[in-house]
C-alpha cells in the first residue's frame, strides 16, 4: 500500500466496518508496506511490528553509513523458522504469520527475505545522489504541470464567472465553476502526494498521514442497533446521498421537458408528475441506501417517535406550506408564468416548489410566498380571462362640460398603442360627483398585466396633453382670497373715464374643435381589408361531394380579428356573431351562426345578390326594435352612452 491507497480505499473502508481490535499490523520500510505480522505469546502484534520496523531501520542506516548491503539470512532452530540481518534477529514466523493454512514456514519465510532484501535495496538506491537529482527534476516537471493545469483551469473558471452573469441557466453554470474548483484543488493534491512520494523521508510522513486518517475514518462514533457507523460510513451515505439527489433531479428534468411533452401533457401537469416522481425516488433511495449502510430501522422507531412529535409542534407551519403545494399542485389555483396577487403581494409566478411559491413583481423583486397563502387567502389571477383590464381615474372641474370630457377622454383611449387592444373597444366613463371635482375614468384592455405601468404613464401623458388643449381644468387644493369694497367698480370706471381710457376687456379665444370619436367597430373598414389583399382565404371550398364558392373558414376568420384587430379570442368570436347580425355575413347554408370551427361562411358582397350595399341596415326585429352598429338589439327607451359601468 502507498499513498495510492488513501484515494482508493476509502469506499472499501465504509463497507467493511471493523467490529474488532485488529490481530495484524504492518511491517513498513520508508513508507512502503512489506508484510503483516500478527500477535505472538505475550507480544502483541502492533509491539511486534514496531519492534521489526525499528531493527530494520536501525540496519538501513549503518549500511548507508558504511557502504555496506545488509544481509538478510534464514535461520532454523528447534523447528522454528525465524529472519535475521547482519546476524541480528529480526523476527520469528508462527503459524498465525502463515499467508494460507498449512503453508511451510519456510516459504513464508523466504517471501519476506525477498521483499525484505527488494525493500532496502531500493532504500539505499533512494539515497544515491543519481536517484535525488532524477527525483528533483521530476518534482520540477510535476509542479511545472501542476502550474500549467492550473493556469488551464483558472482561465476557464473566469470565463465560466463572465458568461454567468448574462447567462440564463445559472445553475448549470455555477455547478461548472464548482467542478473546475474542485480540478484545482486535486491537482494540487495529487502533485503534492507525488512529489513527497519521490523522497524517503517525505514519503514516512505521508504514510503516517494516511495511517491517521486512516484510523480517524475507521474509529466507531455511534452505533445504531446492532450496527456500528463511523466516519466512513458516514461519509459514503452522504456521497451516496448526493449522487441520488443528483441523478434524480437529472432523471426528472429529462423526463419532464424531454419525454412527457411527447405524449401531449400540459407544463402544469409536467411539473406535477417531476414533482411526485422526484419525491418518491428520493424517498425510496434514501431508504435504500440506508438499508445497504446497515441500519436497523426497528432501533430507530422509539427515535424518530420522538422525533416526529417534536417536529409536528416546531414544524407545524412547514408541514402545513408542503400539504399546500400538493393541493396547489392537485387544484391548480396558479400556473407558472401567470400574473397573481395574493395579500399585499403581487408578481409573476417563477416557480411552485413544495413549500414556497417564487414571485417576481414588476420591479423585478423576487419574493417567496408560503404556499399556504394560497389556499387560505384569497388569490386574484389576472390570467385566466386572457386579458387584463386596465383602469386609469382622473377628477376635472365642476364647470366643465360633461359630454365634451367624455369625448376627449374617449379620444385618448383610442389613441394607438401596440399593447393596447382595439377589442374589447375602450371606455371613457363618468363615475360620480366628487367633493371637489367630477370624476372619469378610462378603461382599456391588454393582455400582458406587465405592462399596466407602460400603458398607464402613455393614457395619463396624452391625457394631461388634451385636457389643457380643450381648456378642461384639473381641480387642486386651493385657497382664494376675497376682498369686497362697496363701490369699487364704479370709482375705477370713473378713473378710467377721467384719463380717457376704455375699460379693458379680455378678447373671446375660439373654441378648439372637439375631439374626433371613432366608432367602436368600423364595419366597412373591416369588410374591406378583411377581402382585401392581406385579408383572410377565399376561394372556392368542398366538403364532402358539395362546392361551395368564395367563402372562408370560421376558425380562419377569428385568428385574422385577434392579428389584425388587436381582439382576444372571445372578442373575435363576438364580432363574428355580429357580422352574422349586421348581415355581413352568413354560414354557407345559413344552417349555424357564428362559430369557431371549420364552418364555412361567405360575405354578402361576393353574393351576386342585392345585400352588397345593404350590410349596414340591417333588416328590423321583431317588436320594432333595430339593430345597432355594433350587433346588439338597440333599446330606444334609454340613451346611456355616457355613463357605463
Amino acid at each position: 500500500m502507498g499513498w495510492v491507497g488513501l484515494g482508493l480505499s476509502l469506499p472499501g473502508w465504509a463497507q467493511t466496518q471493523p467490529t474488532e481490535v485488529t490481530t495484524r499490523a504492518k511491517i513498513v520500510l520508508d513508507g512502503y508496506e512489506l508484510f503483516e505480522v500478527e500477535a505472538s505469546g505475550r507480544f502483541s502484534a502492533e509491539e511486534r511490528a514496531t519492534r521489526v520496523n525499528q531493527l530494520l531501520q536501525e540496519k538501513l542506516d549503518r549500511a548507508i553509513a558504511t557502504d555496506t548491503p545488509p544481509e538478510v539470512t534464514i535461520v532454523q532452530n528447534n523447528g522454528q523458522v525465524s529472519l535475521q540481518v547482519n546476524n541480528r534477529h529480526l523476527v520469528t514466523l508462527t503459524a498465525s504469520d502463515m499467508m494460507m493454512p498449512g503453508q511451510p514456514s519456510l516459504e513464508q519465510a523466504e517471501r519476506w527475505q525477498n521483499e525484505i532484501e527488494q525493500a532496502l535495496q531500493r532504500a539505499r538506491r533512494e539515497r544515491t545522489p543519481i536517484y535525488r537529482a532524477w527525483a528533483i527534476k521530476m518534482a520540477l516537471i510535476a509542479s511545472a504541470a501542476a502550474i500549467a493545469l492550473q493556469s488551464l483551469w483558472f482561465w476557464l473558471q473566469r470565463r465560466l464567472q463572465r458568461q454567468k452573469k448574462k447567462d440564463s441557466e445559472l445553475i448549470k453554470t455555477s455547478w461548472k465553476i464548482l467542478v473546475l474548483i474542485l480540478l484545482q484543488v486535486a491537482t494540487w493534491l495529487i502533485v503534492i502526494c507525488y512529489v513527497t512520494h519521490l523522497f524517503p523521508l517525505s514519503r514516512r510522513w505521508l504514510y503516517r498521514t494516511y495511517i491517521f486518517l486512516r484510523d480517524l475514518f475507521s474509529a466507531q462514533i455511534f452505533t445504531v442497533g446492532e450496527r456500528a457507523l463511523s466516519l466512513n460510513n458516514l461519509l459514503l451515505i452522504g456521497v451516496m446521498a448526493i449522487a441520488l439527489i443528483l441523478i434524480t433531479n437529472s432523471f426528472t428534468e429529462v423526463l419532464k421537458t424531454k419525454i412527457v411533452p411527447l405524449v401531449g401533457v400540459d407544463r402544469h401537469s409536467q411539473q406535477a408528475i417531476a414533482f411526485f416522481l422526484r419525491y418518491a425516488l428520493l424517498f425510496i433511495g434514501f431508504l435504500l441506501i440506508l438499508t445497504l449502510s446497515g441500519v436497523d430501522f426497528s432501533s430507530l422507531a422509539i427515535l424518530i417517535s420522538v422525533l416526529g412529535v417534536g417536529i409536528g409542534f416546531g414544524l407545524q407551519n412547514i408541514a402545513k406550506d408542503f400539504i399546500s403545494g400538493l393541493i396547489m399542485i392537485f387544484e391548480r389555483p396558479i400556473q407558472v408564468g401567470e400574473l397573481v396577487q395574493v395579500g399585499e403581494f403581487q408578481g409573476l409566478v417563477q416557480r411552485i416548489g413544495p413549500r414556497v411559491t417564487e414571485m417576481t413583481t414588476i420591479d423585478r423583486i423576487t419574493i417567496m410566498v408560503p404556499n399556504s397563502r394560497f389556499i387560505e387567502g384569497e388569490v386574484q389571477n389576472w390570467n385566466r380571462t386572457g386579458l387584463t383590464r386596465l383602469k386609469v381615474y382622473v377628477g376635472v372641474a365642476y364647470s366643465s362640460d360633461m359630454q365634451l370630457v367624455h369625448d376627449v377622454l374617449l379620444a385618448v383611449a383610442q389613441i394607438p398603442h401596440p399593447e393596447i387592444l382595439r377589442h374589447p373597444p375602450p371606455k371613457a366613463q363618468f363615475r360620480g360627483f366628487g367633493d371637489n371635482a367630477l370624476n372619469f375614468r378610462i378603461v382599456v384592455f391588454i393582455r400582458d398585466p406587465l405592462k399596466q405601468p407602460k400603458v398607464k404613464t402613455h393614457l395619463l401623458h396624452y391625457m394631461s396633453l388634451y385636457l389643457e388643449h380643450y381648456g378642461i381644468g384639473i381641480p387642486f387644493p386651493q385657497r382664494d382670497l376675497h376682498i369686497k369694497l362697496p363701490g369699487l367698480e364704479q370709482v375705477a370706471d370713473t378713473w378710467l373715464t377721467q384719463q380717457g381710457r376704455e375699460h379693458w376687456q379680455p378678447s373671446p379665444v375660439p373654441a378648439p374643435e372637439r375631439p374626433k370619436i371613432k366608432p367602436e367597430y368600423n364595419w366597412e373598414d373591416i369588410l374591406q381589408r378583411m377581402r382585401g389583399p392581406e385579408g383572410i382565404s377565399i376561394r372556392d371550398r368542398r366538403y364532402g361531394l358539395k362546392a361551395f364558392s368564395n367563402c372562408f373558414v370560421g376558425s380562419e376568420a377569428v385568428d385574422w380579428l385577434m392579428e389584425h384587430e388587436q381582439s382576444t379570442r372571445p372578442e373575435a368570436i363576438m364580432m363574428g356573431e355580429m357580422m352574422v347580425n349586421l348581415g355581413i355575413i352568413h354560414h354557407v347554408l345559413d344552417e349555424h351562426g357564428f362559430e369557431d370551427s371549420l364552418l364555412f361562411y361567405r360575405f354578402y358582397a361576393d353574393e351576386n345578390l342585392e345585400h352588397e350595399d345593404q350590410y349596414l341596415t340591417p333588416p328590423p326585429t321583431e317588436g320594432g326594435d333595430r339593430i345597432d352598429e355594433r350587433g346588439i338589439e338597440k333599446n330606444t327607451d334609454s340613451d346611456t352612452a355616457m355613463i357605463d359601468d
